[in-house]
């Protein structure tokens, strides 16, 4: 119960049943502090200062259960600290651990470098990820990322070509939605949906609706050095916000839509789904490359963290 309701995004429902297992003097395991340091980094939790819960249990392992941490329960501590903001702190946490780093845990960094848009910690990161995957292309375009939300083009750019001459790629980004049984792809490596100019034409009203009730498009989420106007217009393009468009027209009203996405949601379609819940009186739910969104009533089950 512990470990399922962690990997439900259940936080609290997690530690309850931890609480309950200690009660009865029921001893966790490797696997139940994992899943109680994972409900720590829930960011509903994290606002009600679970970060020091997270240290608890983790120190518990060898002062009260004589287990031995493995480098997910480090990793789990890294993300823990990363996305509370303590990058510092998880740096050195990094630095002094008692086992060699790999990738899980400088990936966890540099993620949270990403979210809290932290250049040099970052850089610090994937240098030890080219040593440890050189050929990840998806370190390569986080900090692709990084540099182009921060402005720094020539940056982006010098690490795009880095990427190149590796004869690496970015990894391709696609969407899908199943209805009426067929399961409808929406991708950017160039194959247009029969429908695309409908669906284009269904966006561009959605997204004139929720401006009016206060959406405002996250043109930081577009990494490349084009106009204000032409970075909206990319926005539209992302493969998610077209597969809920043709959703909402192609379902009833009333009726959940469901999105599969292979990588990490932008920003700004997580805002904008949002809206559209809200706006449409839909549930939304969408899986990404990390986690599944449950949007409702213009709220997300993630609270802002993914």
């Amino acid at each position: 119960m512990v470990s399922g309701s962690s990997r439900n995004k259940s936080h609290m429902d997690s530690i309850r049943f931890f609480g309950q297992m200690q009660a009865q003097n029921v001893r966790p395991n490797s696997t139940t502090i994992c899943s109680l340091l994972r409900a720590c980094s829930g960011q509903s939790l994290l606002k009600k200062g679970r970060i020091n819960d997270g240290w608890k249990y983790f120190d518990s392992m060898s002062t009260d259960y004589n287990i031995v941490p493995t480098i997910e329960h480090y990793s789990c501590m890294v993300d823990l600290l990363g996305k509370s903001g303590f990058l510092d702190e998880a740096l050195h946490f990094i630095q002094t651990m008692p086992v060699k780093p790999d990738a899980s845990i400088w990936g966890a960094l540099l993620a949270s470098c990403r979210n809290h848009k932290n250049i040099m910690l970052a850089e610090t990161a994937l240098r030890n990820l080219f040593k440890l995957e050189p050929y990840n292309s998806a370190n390569y375009v986080i900090m692709m990322n990084i540099y182009s939300a921060l402005g720094k083009w020539d940056d982006a750019q010098r690490l795009r070509d880095t990427m190149v001459a590796a004869g690496l790629k970015s990894p391709g980004v696609w969407s899908w939605i199943q209805v009426n049984q067929t399961t409808h792809v929406f991708s950017t490596e160039g194959k247009s949906h029969g429908e695309e100019g409908e669906i284009y034409f269904e966006l561009y009203q959605l997204v004139s609706k929720v401006k009016k009730l206060g959406y405002v498009p996250d043109i930081s989420c577009v990494y490349q050095n084009i106009d204000n106007n032409e970075k909206e217009k990319v926005l539209l393009s992302h493969t998610e916000k077209l597969a809920i468009t043709y959703g909402l027209m192609k379902t009833k009203g009333g009726s959940p839509i469901r999105v599969v996405k292979n990588t990490r949601v932008c920003q700004d379609c997580h805002t904008l789904a949002k809206y559209i819940s809200s706006a449409e009186n839909r549930e939304i739910l969408l899986r990404d490359g990390g986690r599944f969104h449950h949007f409702v009533n213009g709220k997300c089950s993630c609270n802002g963290c993914w």
